[in-house]
């Protein structure tokens, strides 16, 4: 099959999106498909076989941004003899719109709780141009199949849009396992340490983190928190002073050796506002770590409470005394109870790999 794959950023050097993004299309030349990608931004060393089609972007401002990219991707797919267009950013028209980023009608119910402030905030040129987008490709007219990464996704899907659902296929997420890999044994430790990663502190909850942080260590349980991912640690840092635990973070920017951080913390703390998956769940289940995070984000669904993590109700007022309970009945294990928790969660994300979400993801739109 000639498959045409539109995304703005293919590389995995990147963030989960652009990751699942290589991935995907790394899978796809291996499995005897001829690929391009069309892409603002591409690492060559994707896949031999991958053709990169550059798309040229405006980015005078975000809505520019936005529309340019999505006028230029499907110019350039026009001129493609595809069997079928896949779109894993914001374009349309297609045969498949995977939906990778969150999806904007229901972050902006999160970002901007009142009403009014919504209201407002959605004549924003930037969030009034991504949720037109967003209208459009959800339109059943121009995209001939919708496929989540989440049951939440769907379900948000069917209560803002009218897409018929039998047109929405649910395909979880996979991750390299000779890439991320696992060390379960046992670990005696003086101080557990948790870690956090994201590229968007406030979305990802770091906040919540380091009140919880605070909170644990208030009632006994005093741990050590290691911040990686690309953002202004300003606030943070701030709040971790006005708290007085300032001296057990350490804020580490952006690292290209992630699985190290998975493999050598104790519990992955990722109390997300909303993702529609996270792949650094599943990243961090496959190096054997267990993760606490919250029911808005997808990730969550494939985690057994108490088993491999525990799952929380995501973007209320209580989610650090949320997340503060989780930490301390996770300290309050033995070694022993943490090195289980650790061989569940390798065990879990076995289940989960890249061939497999490939796989199904070609079975759909063969259909």
């Amino acid at each position: 099959m000639k498959i045409a794959v539109i995304r703005s950023e293919c590389s995995f050097t990147k963030g989960g999106a652009e990751r699942y993004a290589a991935n995907l299309c790394r899978e796809l030349c291996d499995l005897g498909h001829e690929v391009w990608v069309l892409a603002e931004i591409f690492d060559s060393s994707v896949h031999h076989g991958l053709k990169h089609i550059p798309i040229k972007v405006n980015r005078t401002t975000s809505s520019l941004r936005n529309k340019s990219f999505n006028r230029n991707a499907q110019i350039a797919a026009g001129k493609l003899n595809a069997d079928a267009v896949i779109a894993l950013s914001r374009s349309y028209p297609s045969d498949a719109f995977r939906v990778s980023d969150p999806l904007h009608c229901f972050w902006m119910k999160i970002r901007y709780p009142g009403k009014i402030h919504r209201f407002l905030q959605s004549l924003n040129p930037r969030h009034r141009t991504i949720l037109e987008m967003e209208r459009a490709i959800l339109n059943s007219v121009n995209t001939r199949m919708i496929v989540t990464n989440s049951k939440l996704s769907k379900k948000i899907i069917g209560e803002y849009y009218n897409y018929p659902q039998e047109r929405i296929h649910v395909i979880y997420n996979g991750v390299d396992h000779s890439q991320f890999t696992a060390d379960t044994s046992l670990r005696d430790r003086d101080m557990l340490e948790l870690l956090f990663v994201g590229q968007d502190f406030k979305r990802k909850g770091l906040g919540p983190v380091i009140d919880a942080l605070a909170m644990a260590k208030n009632d006994g349980h005093t741990c050590k928190l290691r911040v990686i991912g690309r953002d202004n640690p300003a606030s943070y840092k701030a709040q971790a002073n006005r708290l007085g635990v300032s001296d057990l973070i350490s804020f580490e920017g952006p690292t290209r050796k992630i699985q190290d951080a998975y493999r050598t913390a104790d519990l992955f703390v990722f109390p997300s506002l909303y993702d529609p998956f996270a792949n650094v769940v599943l990243e961090s289940l496959a190096c054997g770590l267990p993760a606490i995070t919250t029911t808005t984000n997808g990730s969550s669904e494939i985690i057994t409470e108490g088993e491999d993590g525990y799952v929380i109700e995501g973007a209320t007022d209580h989610l650090a005394t949320d997340i503060a309970k989780c930490i301390s009945s996770f300290c309050t294990l033995s070694n022993e109870q943490r090195q289980q928790m650790r061989q569940h969660a390798r065990s879990t994300a076995e289940d989960y790999t890249i061939r497999r979400n490939a796989e199904q993801f070609i079975a759909h739109l063969s259909q």
